[in-house]
């Protein structure tokens, strides 16, 4: 166990110095583009946007911003990280150790978390102190965090694995996420949507329910249970936690 732990505990400082030590490239252009979007669409567009459920277009749009972030950076982390150990051959040495799978699995995880957490509390913190916005549910807001950045880390380390070149890491984060985000309601409210075809595919996102949950829990914003958003992000964790350790078992992509 104790040998497990260390092992666990050496790939994630790995993971972690990974972004740590280049905030240049990993950090900072997602700060810098969170609060493009707060300008360019809170102050000069919120204005002329009426107020929803009491909140402004400013604050409405926050915990959205803030998730997203945490989405795209839990993902990015593991999943060019093991695709770029795949591509190294870096994988191999570890895979030729007694260090279980479930292990590797938690430290990339772990790792993608770390990313995604810092990112979402970073950006929160800052907001919320300009623009003087207080969390409504402080475990319900934790809670969420933890739970979506594992999700989506498990799915980075899932398609780490399973992409044949690193435009393939790239273009699920540019043809699934962020689209799905975008419908989800980062920037508007679903009932508000123009018209019924966009709000049935607003509907049918599953981001939706995440980011709606996680808005309540910032800003008191009720739309859907955010309890029940809770119970089924945490129910694909799990399912995707399981799924990346039967990848992993299996070999695919990792042994040459």
């Amino acid at each position: 166990m104790n040998s497990q732990l260390i092992a666990m505990n050496s790939m994630l400082k790995r993971e972690i110095i990974r972004f740590a030590k280049k905030p240049n490239r990993t950090v900072l252009p997602s700060l810098i583009s969170t609060f493009l979007y707060i300008f360019a669409f809170g102050y000069a567009l919120g204005s002329s946007i009426p107020q929803m459920g009491g909140h402004s277009y400013i604050e409405f749009m926050l915990p959205g911003l803030v998730m997203m972030q945490v989405i795209i950076h839990a993902y990015i982390n593991p999943a060019y990280s093991i695709y770029i150990s795949r591509d190294s051959n870096y994988i191999e040495d570890p895979m030729t150790t007694p260090m279980h799978y479930s292990t590797m699995v938690i430290a990339y995880v772990l790792g993608g978390m770390a990313r995604g957490l810092f990112m979402g509390i970073i950006i929160a913190a800052v907001t919320m102190l300009i623009f003087h916005i207080w969390i409504r549910d402080l475990l319900l807001f934790l809670l969420f965090l933890i739970f979506t950045s594992a999700t989506f880390a498990t799915i980075g380390v899932m398609f780490g694995q399973w992409s044949k070149n690193i435009e393939d890491v790239g273009n699920i984060m540019s043809y699934v996420l962020s689209p799905l985000l975008f419908i989800g309601g980062v920037f508007f409210s679903i009932d508000m949507a123009p018209g019924e075809w966009i709000r049935t595919l607003s509907r049918l996102d599953p981001l939706t329910y995440v980011i709606d949950g996680f808005r309540y829990s910032m800003i008191g914003y009720l739309r859907t249970d955010p309890y029940y958003c809770l119970l089924a992000v945490m129910a694909v964790f799990l399912i995707c936690f399981i799924a990346c350790i039967r990848m992993f078992e299996s070999g695919h992509n990792l042994k040459t």
